[in-house]
């Protein structure tokens, strides 16, 4: 079974998120994707500002008839308190698949910008499949750019005509592959909704209606009040 892993705080899970994964699943003949709200995400100074439980709840609510689509808790908070870091969720949900299922761990362009601060980012590009998301007219050599001074990029032959692939080496540590998918349609972000929402402001165009009555109902993200 090809399965496709999207982690991230999903505070809130919007449109975006699903229009990613549904492009995954599209380009990938993904069969399931794993949506997993993260604990305490290693890079973020600040915490969510939505806790786990209604990040949780809010994902469920987005994912509602989208085939195919579905929650994990794998990322869920560590009982010790640290980190979330992607590579030890990746070789966990390992354990929990046969073998020989594909896996794919799902970003969007701008997260993957950042993989070279990752913890054991050389590591983690080797341990599963990437496909890196990206709106149209995004200049595909950022994504090259980011990635650690010990992975090497090699041409790869691409499985299906249409597919942009790339092959990631590492010095004698194995090799994965990093699928380009340049025709992104959404530009909404979490944090332009967050910013909306503390102005008093209504997007409920960028949510599933579901996710905008749980935060009207539990008063997430509230506007901010002049003094």
């Amino acid at each position: 079974m090809r399965i496709g892993f999207f982690g991230g705080s999903f505070d809130p899970p919007h449109r975006g998120h699903i229009a990613l994964a549904r492009l995954a699943m599209d380009r990938l003949a993904l069969e399931r994707v794993l949506l997993a709200p993260v604990g305490v995400q290693p890079l973020k100074r600040d915490r969510p500002q939505a806790d786990y439980d209604d990040r949780v709840a809010m994902t469920r609510l987005a994912i509602e008839g989208q085939p195919g689509l579905e929650i994990s808790l794998i990322d869920a908070p560590r009982p010790d308190h640290r980190p979330n870091y992607t590579i030890d969720t990746i070789r966990a949900l390992r354990t929990t698949l046969a073998p020989d299922d594909p896996l794919f761990c799902l970003l969007g362009a701008d997260s993957f910008l950042s993989i070279g601060k990752w913890y054991r980012a050389a590591d983690l590009l080797l341990s599963c499949d990437f496909a890196v998301a990206a709106r149209p007219g995004f200049d595909l050599r950022q994504v090259t750019a980011a990635l650690p001074a010990t992975i090497s990029v090699a041409s790869c032959d691409a499985p299906q005509p249409d597919q942009l692939v790339l092959c990631l080496r590492g010095a004698g540590r194995g090799e994965s592959r990093l699928y380009l998918l340049p025709d992104l349609d959404e530009t909404v972000s979490a944090s332009a909704i967050r910013s909306e929402l503390e102005q008093g402001a209504n997007p409920r165009q960028l949510l599933a209606p579901a996710v905008a009555e749980y935060i009207r109902e539990y008063g997430l993200y509230p506007a901010e009040t002049s003094s």
